[in-house]
């Protein structure tokens, strides 16, 4: 007997897009077919990623495909960050979680309750980045396996992928890496490796360089709260997402990742590599 091959789709859930990509010949390569779906806004009391994950149902059921495994990232606007200063005294996981989620409530309020709160691994002596995800969103993209027995193989921040997929570029040296999504910039500062700062801020410009409006604000409350001073030796900005390298034109410390492509791989916008945590 012979079986039909699973059906592969990256999605990118946004708060007015909705990214979905199909994997041709190598899973996490942006070498298929990507199309973009564009979405109203939510209503005042509705979650911000209700429209995309609505969209993302009728997609599937007008699809009608079967067992489809699904690779999922979020955007920055439906993901909440935090970097946690080491705390030695912290020796146990559940101890770090009850921390963690601690410092989402003193910072969001009580909404932060019904968040689940991830983390990377803990190394001694450097800041934790982490972030919270809206417990109902999971829950739905779990729903899914109700169309066409669906299956969600993984959920994962695009800031996160991004700096997973470009970090050998970054190095080790002071940098700036961050993320341009529609509407919005997350930034970090690294040194080594390490994480020293990270924010984000959202932005009203609809154009490709809107991210510029809230640049300069982040980097100064992010240096202001690391303690270094970068005067002297700017960093490299190193961005993903929605842009063009012709931005480096203005500014020689600017460097968008974009991978290399061929005849055989046509060039994608940033909107959708996000499909491809890339």
């Amino acid at each position: 007997m012979w079986f039909a091959e699973r059906p592969v789709l990256q999605v990118a859930l946004l708060e007015n897009r909705l990214v979905i990509g199909r994997a041709i010949r190598r899973r996490g390569e942006p070498n298929g077919k990507t199309e973009v779906v564009a979405v109203a806004p939510s209503g005042m009391h509705a979650p911000a990623w209700h429209p995309a994950m609505a969209a993302l149902s009728t997609w599937l059921r007008e699809h009608d495909l079967k067992r489809a495994r699904l690779h999922v990232f979020l955007s920055s606007q439906l993901v909440r960050w935090q970097l946690l200063q080491w705390q030695p005294q912290l020796v146990r996981p559940q101890e770090l979680e009850a921390y963690a989620r601690l410092r989402f409530r003193a910072t969001f309020g009580t909404v932060a309750d019904s968040w689940r709160v991830v983390h990377t691994e803990p190394l001694p002596g450097r800041a934790l980045p982490a972030c919270a995800i809206d417990e109902t969103l999971l829950a739905e993209l779990d729903s899914l396996q109700s169309i066409g027995e669906t299956s969600v193989a993984s959920v994962v921040p695009y800031f996160s992928a991004a700096f997973d997929h470009w970090r050998s570029s970054v190095g080790q040296k002071m940098a700036w890496f961050g993320v341009a999504e529609p509407g919005s910039l997350t930034l970090g500062l690294l040194h080594r490796g390490v994480w020293h700062g990270l924010r984000s801020a959202r932005h009203t410009d609809p154009s490709a360089a809107g991210w510029r409006s809230v640049l300069p604000a982040l980097q100064a409350q992010i240096q202001l709260a690391s303690g270094f001073d970068l005067s002297r030796e700017p960093p490299t900005v190193y961005l993903v997402g929605c842009g063009t390298e012709a931005e480096r034109e203005r500014d020689p410390r600017l460097v968008w990742l974009v991978g290399e492509r061929d005849d055989r791989s046509p060039a994608q916008s940033g909107i959708e590599r996000m499909a491809w945590g890339a």
